[in-house]
């Protein structure tokens, strides 16, 4: 996927930065992560339904905090920050703090569509689910206007979801990496 002007290609992890944001960014962070919570050798689910119910919770409730994030205030990704962990956070991290320094816009919502449950290891509380994001009304503009969407980025887009138990989100549930699915299926 080519951006006009030949511009680099905007990843997932910045189109979700910037597309969740004020809006919801599937393709593309500034605070420190909050300490871990208790450890345990076995999760709180009582199943699988369970775990991934709490994961579809966490994952809309991260849509939505990318949806409510303006590029100009930092102060505003501190709620994307708290569903999630690790290399998720990492990237965000740095996707919202670059996107902050160059001075990018997102306009416009992402829309979840659809989660469903990939894999889940109940022993040590992580898994794996599939999401469906609808980014067709968000765009992404750097400072001088120009568009960082690829002229061919689909309108729906598909991203896996891992995550594990936490005791410190209102779900129980961070998220520890999205990846885009390279995979054909249809979202």
């Amino acid at each position: 996927m080519m951006p006009r002007n030949g511009a680099v290609p905007v990843t997932v992890r910045a189109i979700r930065a910037g597309v969740v944001l004020a809006a919801a960014l599937l393709l593309a962070g500034c605070a420190s992560e909050a300490a871990p919570g208790p450890t345990t050798t076995s999760t709180d689910f009582a199943d699988e339904e369970a775990a991934f119910a709490a994961a579809e919770e966490t994952y809309r409730a991260y849509v939505d905090a990318l949806n409510r994030v303006d590029l100009s205030d930092p102060a505003t990704f501190e709620d994307v920050y708290q569903w999630t962990t690790g290399e998720a956070l990492s990237n965000e991290k740095q996707s919202l703090s670059q996107m902050h320094a160059d001075g990018w816009v997102v306009r416009g919502a992402s829309v979840l569509v659809s989660v469903t449950p990939i894999s889940m290891d109940l022993a040590s509380g992580t898994g794996i689910s599939r999401a469906c994001v609808n980014v067709s009304e968000v765009a992404l503009v750097d400072a001088a206007g120009e568009s960082q969407v690829s002229l061919d980025r689909p309108d729906l887009q598909t991203v896996n979801v891992s995550f594990r138990q936490s005791f410190d989100t209102p779900t129980s549930v961070k998220i520890t990496a999205l990846d885009g699915s390279t995979e054909d299926e249809a979202c």
